[in-house]
């Protein structure tokens, strides 16, 4: 991992990650008994970032979202958004190219994540085993999943909690 990618806290700072959709959306169907809901209702601490695309990206899932959600969708869309911070395209547009060249070997989609996170030098919070996967494989950039995140929270160094997703994913 090189030396200022995946950063995640600088002294006296809270914690910071770039948050992938299919968490927000996790938070959206289960609402407050989503696991990502109380591991971010219990640490204030935590800073979520996306970016500007996740609106977009909302709204081609939101029919479907609506029918899982069941209940009180709406509140759980504003739960959800109301957690993170949405970023400007133009923040990161600067990077999408080298992003997109990244993001093309296991989903285009998730170009602006990977580009967020590189201008950021966050993690992306992800369950998208494929980027996590090609996070490790490439090395330019850092993904971790809900159980990182906790193991963060718990205090836990980037570098340890990265070793157990690594050996989690690859089984080693």
């Amino acid at each position: 991992m090189e030396e200022n990618r995946g950063r995640v806290q600088e002294e006296g700072s809270n914690i910071a990650l770039i948050i992938d959709s299919n968490i927000i959306f996790s938070i959206i169907v289960a609402g407050k008994r989503a696991r990502a809901y109380k591991i971010i209702a219990e640490h204030q601490d935590l800073e979520l970032f996306s970016p500007e695309e996740v609106l977009i990206e909302f709204r081609e899932h939101m029919r479907k979202l609506e029918k899982s959600a069941r209940i009180e969708f709406w509140n759980k869309v504003l739960l959800a958004f109301s957690l993170i911070r949405i970023v400007p395209r133009e923040i990161y547009a600067d990077i999408l190219q080298e992003a997109y060249s990244i993001a093309s070997q296991f989903d285009p989609k998730d170009t602006p994540f990977i580009a967020l996170s590189l201008k950021l030098e966050l993690p992306i919070w992800t369950e998208d085993k494929a980027m996590l996967r090609e996070s490790f494989k490439s090395g330019r950039y850092v993904a971790i999943d809900t159980e990182a995140v906790e193991r963060l929270l718990e205090g836990k160094s980037l570098e340890i909690v990265r070793d157990i997703l690594y050996r989690k994913l690859f089984k080693k």
